[in-house]
């Protein structure tokens, strides 16, 4: 056992066991498939899990926050059971981390990650379910034909699961049906797990039950070339990241053949000066430098789609109150003015307002739309949707919206 035990980046999700408050710990690299439900009051112990801290040195700070004496025991049972399931920081993890890397590197393709799961593995019943979400009254109706001369700009679409979301996704996707498809389409996903860099591309294939999605591995190296940092350090975060996989299960049933460059963009707002551009930050403007210069040079039309969740909110995501009626509307009403900041094409003001409230309502969306506009430079869009999803007994919320770029 590690002298000075340290939890490493895993999911903790509320749940109910037995009709009490639970936590449920589980991996988000699934380097196993293991999982833990620990008590809240574990739930102490894991923050506690730091690296900073021995195991004497846990249990009287224990002592301090819950006035109880947790026997030593006690915390070395539950540290053998996170270590069992490699949810600690220490070699054991290391190594199972190396060997999935490893794997991942000398594959050929990414294989899907959500097939079976967030959406069925037959193709015909993921093409049905895909159909449905643009039925009415929700839904913006199906796709009627070439409405748009030339492929669009960009659009924003969800990467929240397509049972809450697809109505949404319908609404963004609908435009992109009605248009000529692009030669290329530029997925900038966000980073659900720690990366070394802001920002990494894979040059993997994406192989989903609708087929195999070519990356344009051209695409992928000259825009590495020009980053001034390796861009495929955290390849592997790639393997199970789900913000670009929903999109190009959309694009498959779109299009006969596609062609993607995929990247993950990481959270950068705690890295900025206040009164400080985004820009101010080297591999932030290396990237997006590299972005415009690379789409600019390429000679096809492209397409670019920011994978974008809005606000968090709720007891799931660390919050103490339920979601009541007057929460949701100021979402709303903070979502829709961000969104009008996105689509007027207001990089700077849209991270402003994230600024402004150090992202209180954590939206993980704004790397993806923020180099997404200072790329494309001067572009103007619409608001064609927005929505919520209430989970639980009005627990939490998350919200996300469809914009569209001609």
């Amino acid at each position: 056992m590690e002298e000075r035990p340290k939890l490493r980046t895993i999911d903790i999700v509320p749940v109910q066991f037995d009709g009490r408050p639970h936590l449920l710990l589980r991996d988000p690299l699934q380097l196993t498939d293991k999982m833990l439900v620990v008590s809240p009051q574990a739930g102490l112990l894991l923050a506690l899990l730091d690296g900073t801290r021995t195991l004497r040195e846990i249990q009287v700070d224990l002592m301090r926050l819950t006035g109880e004496l947790v026997m030593s025991e006690q915390i070395e049972g539950l540290l053998r059971q996170l270590d069992e399931c490699l949810f600690l920081e220490n070699e054991r993890f290391k190594e199972a981390l190396a060997i999935a890397i490893a794997e991942y590197r000398q594959s050929s393709f990414r294989p899907s990650s959500l097939a079976g799961t967030a959406y069925p593995s037959d193709p015909s019943s993921l093409r049905a379910m895909l159909d449905s979400f643009f039925e009415p009254p929700k839904g913006p109706g199906r796709p009627e034909g070439q409405k748009h001369s030339k492929p669009l700009k960009a659009i924003v679409a969800p990467h929240i699961d397509l049972a809450r979301g697809g109505a949404t996704y319908a609404w963004a996707y609908k435009e992109l049906a009605e248009a000529p498809p692009a030669s290329l389409f530029v997925i900038l996903g966000i980073a659900h797990y720690p990366m070394e860099n802001l920002f990494a591309a894979t040059t993997k294939d994406f192989v989903t039950p609708l087929g195999r999605a070519q990356t344009d591995v051209s695409f992928i190296e000259a825009l590495n070339e020009r980053c001034g940092f390796d861009l495929l350090a955290d390849e592997f975060v790639h393997r199970y990241e789900h913000s670009v996989e929903l999109q190009i299960v959309w694009l498959q049933h779109l299009f006969s053949e596609v062609k993607i460059a995929p990247i993950i963009c990481a959270g950068f707002e705690h890295l900025v000066e206040p009164g400080e551009s985004p820009m101010s930050l080297a591999q932030v403007r290396g990237f997006v430098e590299a972005l415009q210069s690379t789409l600019n040079e390429w000679g096809e039309p492209v397409t670019v789609i920011a994978s974008v969740d809005l606000s968090h909110v709720g007891f799931r995501f660390g919050d103490r109150h339920p979601i009541t009626p007057s929460i949701l509307r100021w979402l709303e009403s903070e979502d829709r003015l961000f969104l009008e900041k996105v689509a007027t094409g207001d990089g700077e003001g849209m991270f402003l307002l994230i600024r402004a409230d150090r992202n209180s309502r954590r939206v993980d969306a704004y790397p993806a739309l923020y180099v997404m506009l200072k790329a494309l430079g001067e572009i103007k869009g619409e608001v064609r949707h927005y929505d919520q999803s209430v989970e639980g007994r009005n627990e939490s919320v998350v919200t996300f919206g469809a914009v569209v770029f001609p």
